[in-house]
């Protein structure tokens, strides 16, 4: 009688503890979800007001540094007149130019577009497209285009593509989806690349299994600027 009785008053007293326990809990919980929140708040927003800055303050010395461009080339063809060896040298320049893709390009070729199809749920992992693109950019390439740019930006051989989360920067120029790769070139010999199955198999079976958003056109006119990057020293070499 006695162990019963005992048994009702632990009993008794352990229902309320319980619940207390799972009170608490909750509490936590909620307080642990706000502050994660806030510190998301606290940290996110300065980081993208981090990030348009920098792309501000490096869309503005990229400009500079095209003005700069524009006005050697005024002064290295103003120097070219001056002597028929001096106009060679000038040529040899100017085509070494338009091979290195310092120079714009105009002619027909293929438009790629490449995007991610709408979040089934909103914590749907982003996609990363930077290996896409560069598989994009070599196929094109090897396909004999003469030039490639990727949402505006010329690439080139010392070009970099890589990703920040689901934000891909080209060239030190932040650019997000849609993406839009236009390749300069025979639209024929291009056109027979893409749709060639052994090239991005990969892309093409998430294509076929609506992950991605993946197709080309034949353009008549492409335009597509100048490179206008960082040039790395290790990239130039004298003959």
């Amino acid at each position: 009688m006695t162990d019963a009785r005992a048994f009702q008053k632990g009993f008794v007293l352990l229902v309320p503890a319980v619940l207390f326990g799972i009170l608490v809990a909750a509490q936590w919980g909620t307080f642990a979800a706000a502050d994660r929140r806030d510190v998301t708040i606290r940290y996110v927003e300065p980081l993208h007001a981090s990030i348009e800055g920098l792309q501000a303050q490096q869309d503005a010395f990229k400009e500079q540094l095209a003005g700069l461009r524009t006005e050697l080339d005024d002064l290295q063809r103003t120097a070219a007149t001056q002597s028929g060896a001096t106009q060679d040298l000038q040529q040899r320049l100017d085509d070494l130019r338009a091979l290195a893709g310092l120079t714009a390009a105009r002619g027909e070729g293929l438009v790629v577009q490449l995007d991610a199809p709408p979040p089934i749920a909103p914590l749907d992992r982003p996609t990363c497209f930077a290996p896409d693109l560069t598989d994009i950019t070599n196929m094109a390439w090897r396909a004999g285009a003469a030039a490639v740019s990727i949402n505006g930006e010329r690439v080139v051989g010392s070009s970099s593509v890589y990703c920040v989360g689901s934000t891909i920067v080209v060239n030190g120029t932040v650019a997000s989806a849609p993406f839009e790769i236009r390749a300069i070139g025979d639209p024929a010999a291009l056109l027979a690349t893409f749709d060639d199955p052994a090239q991005l198999r990969d892309l093409k079976r998430r294509r076929d299994e609506r992950s991605v958003i993946f197709h080309a056109t034949r353009a008549p006119l492409i335009e597509i600027g100048p490179y206008t990057g960082p040039i790395a020293v290790g990239s130039a070499r004298t003959e």
